[in-house]
């Protein structure tokens, strides 16, 4: 156990010694790497900080539920009740048509509004009414909480706007497959470039691979060297990637704070995001080995001694 530690720390070591004495091609590939993956990282940071921001608008996903002018103490306790046991609801409160009323005419009086119907009015038009938070903002569970409230007996009238919720959610769908389609492309690209570097690399030590095969290396030992290295470079280039995500929030943070402070605000993105640096890094990982490993297969096998 020890030998076979041993020699992939050698090889490790091998591998990392070789990139020193070409730092600058090391670096321009692991660059590569790195502007690749910067590229989805930044939609997924734009459509994930919009996802959450869906979180905090949960106050506009208010359902108005209107009872029936005929309604009685009674039939409002009742709907609370439902409305309590409804696991759908996050939150709710209640204005009776007393107070909505009052408040209407301290409105209209404050707003000096002598000719106004409202001063004219002598009993109460308004019902009592439930203003409820929804605990989801998808448009369909929406739909369907609203649903279940409107066949509530004492209810006359719910009311719900989901078009904002409708578009948002079309829009991070969107985002979504646009994230995947270009995450994809760069992939195929980028094992284009790793394989295409590791190959070159096998072509000028290939008289090192020869002389190995002659005193009986095998095929998977001669790859060991190289697939390591696609591992390096992916490991690098995804490091790299972090920190180019890193200066772009950085950057977005100090430009969207003055307008933060116009509107009393304090938004800024987080500059870390572990979830997602740990993808890039083991998705950058996973393609140098992918690549190096097709690379290494043909071209070691292509390899005759003569």
């Amino acid at each position: 156990m020890n030998n076979w530690i041993n020699q992939h720390v050698q090889t490790i070591k091998l591998v990392l010694g070789r990139m020193q004495n070409n730092a600058v091609s090391t670096f321009m590939i692991s660059l590569v790497i790195a502007v690749a993956l910067s590229v989805p990282g930044l939609f997924y940071l734009g459509v994930d900080h919009l996802s959450k921001f869906t979180n905090h608008m949960q106050d506009e996903t208010q359902i108005s539920l209107f009872l029936k002018l005929d309604a009685d103490k009674d039939a409002v306790q009742e709907v609370e009740a439902l409305l309590k046991k409804n696991k759908s609801i996050k939150d709710f409160h209640l204005v009776n048509k007393e107070n909505a009323w009052q408040t209407l005419k301290n409105k209209a009086s404050a707003a000096n509004e002598t000719d106004s119907k409202v001063v004219d009015l002598e009993e109460n038009p308004l019902p009592d009414a439930f203003f409820i938070q929804a605990k989801s903002t998808e448009p369909d569970a929406l739909e369907t909480l609203k649903q279940e409230l409107q066949n509530i007996p004492s209810v006359e009238h719910v009311r719900l706007n989901t078009e904002w919720a409708k578009r948002l959610s079309a829009l991070l769908t969107l985002g979504k497959k646009i994230i995947f389609f270009i995450t994809t492309l760069l992939a195929f690209a980028l094992l284009v470039i790793i394989g295409n570097t590791i190959r070159m690399q096998i072509l000028t030590q290939k008289e090192e691979v020869i002389v190995s095969k002659l005193i009986g290396a095998t095929n998977s030992f001669i790859r060991i060297p190289f697939l390591y290295a696609g591992i390096i470079y992916g490991l690098f280039g995804g490091v790299l990637a972090t920190i180019m995500l890193m200066l772009a929030v950085m950057a977005f943070n100090l430009s969207v704070q003055a307008l933060s402070t116009l509107y009393s605000s304090d938004f800024s993105l987080p500059i870390i995001n572990s979830d997602l640096f740990i993808g890039i890094i083991s998705f950058a990982i996973f393609i140098g080995w992918l690549g190096s490993s097709l690379a290494v297969s043909r071209s070691i096998a292509s390899i005759k001694i003569d």
